[in-house]
């Protein structure tokens, strides 16, 4: 249960990597403690969320042992019929289907005497439909379905990221050889590779139309692809002089007025270099899509940035720090609305809204949004704000040559 901001909903026995939502009242967590032999679990887990007298509660409800891998990335989709996971664990991409499955009641119960029987016979049979209903829930059966090698580092293969396009046809693949890699799915089959960068790729983001790829990295550098054939489209320009430098960390588009055909894209970015003295800022910069050029960007404060995520009507923008705090934003202003301060104990892994639709608002409380952070630490934190008509001031910045 979760009743303080940012307050403890779960905790789990394994360090904590990927979230992700599924519906409205489910989401999977991911991770583990690697080939390591300590004990500690690899594994995929998935929760299901209730609301109880106005208070969110969660409990686990299915669990999928992945060996001696633990999975640090991943990306997830629903097709109509059930969940596919595409995982990195190590330099390899694997895939699972998560299937719906009603778990009926224990049939072997203790046999009921006559009398029992009678009583049953003469009351009221919905009574005992409602029982059952109580008794039966949904949990999920989750397999393994495919898995191919994605990285290849010759000093240490890793896959980083990955994503699934917004048709589902495609999945693109990031990691430590800079190789930005784009296979067809459910296949798996490799459409082509680009030599993106000179250094690892830390994220990837897939526009909402499908037609371009961004990749940010550890070589400093962000830049455009074009989805089909993986050229070139153009490089994000950062967007200010300073006498610091910084690099890209994550990526994602986010809607603009919950509506499909516009978009905005979304950066964070942190300095190179850290300095105990006078530590230089973060900054998170929105980008017009279609000309890739800055039109805001905010001082995120000086907490390293971690963990970036967009929620899917694209009203509100997430950051996590590696010191563990949790903001959110609104997006289309980066005015800052909610914030908490070493939310978890080291530093957040991942971050994940949950879905905004009116039925995910009845499961978690009629509230504006309900984010879901993760950390090493094993636990599962919910941020929430409930409706208001303020907003709260922030420390904006308007690179040269855009408008307020």
């Amino acid at each position: 249960m979760a009743s303080e901001k940012g307050g403890l909903l779960a905790r789990s026995d394994f360090p904590l990597y990927v979230v992700k939502s599924l519906d409205e009242r489910h989401f999977l967590v991911a991770g583990g403690g690697g080939a390591a032999k300590t004990g500690i679990a690899n594994a995929v887990e998935i929760y299901e969320i209730k609301l109880v007298d106005g208070k969110v509660y969660t409990s686990s409800i299915c669990r999928h042992d992945t060996g001696t891998q633990a999975i640090m990335n991943g990306s997830n989709f629903y097709d109509g019929r059930h969940h596919m996971f595409a995982a990195g664990l190590d330099d390899e991409c694997h895939v699972y289907s998560l299937k719906y499955k009603v778990k009926s009641p224990e049939k072997n119960k203790p046999a009921e005497d006559a009398d029992s029987q009678v009583r049953k016979r003469k009351g009221d049979d919905s009574v005992n439909d409602k029982q059952e209903s109580v008794t039966k829930h949904i949990t999920f059966d989750i397999e393994e379905i495919n898995k191919v090698k994605t990285d290849f580092h010759k000093d240490g293969s890793f896959q980083k990221v990955v994503q699934f396009s917004p048709d589902h046809s495609l999945v693109a693949t990031g990691g430590a050889d800079g190789y930005l890699r784009v296979w067809q799915f459910p296949e798996m089959k490799k459409l082509y590779e680009v030599h993106a960068h000179k250094n690892d790729i830390d994220d990837i983001t897939i526009c909402p139309s499908g037609s371009k790829i961004v990749t940010v990295s550890r070589d400093h550098n962000a830049f455009v692809w074009n989805a089909k054939d993986g050229s070139k489209h153009q490089e994000l320009k950062w967007p200010i002089k300073t006498a610091d430098e910084f690099r890209y960390r994550a990526c994602r588009f986010g809607l603009i007025e919950n509506k499909k055909d516009k978009y905005n894209l979304y950066t964070i970015s942190i300095p190179v270099k850290r300095s105990s003295q006078k530590p230089a800022p973060c900054y998170i910069t929105m980008w017009d899509s279609s000309k890739f050029t800055p039109k805001k960007m905010v001082n995120a404060g000086a907490e390293v940035l971690s963990s970036l995520a967009v929620s899917d009507d694209g009203i509100y923008l997430a950051v996590g720090t590696i010191s563990g705090s949790v903001a959110v934003y609104i997006s289309f202003s980066l005015q800052k609305l909610y914030n908490v301060k070493e939310a978890h104990s080291i530093f957040v892994t991942g971050i994940e809204f949950m879905p905004s639709s009116e039925g995910a608002r009845a499961v978690t409380g009629e509230q504006d949004f309900t984010l879901l952070s993760i950390s090493a630490d094993n636990t599962i934190r919910l941020h929430q704000v409930a409706p208001r008509n303020s907003t709260i001031s922030h420390d904006m910045v308007t690179p040269k040559g855009t408008k307020e």
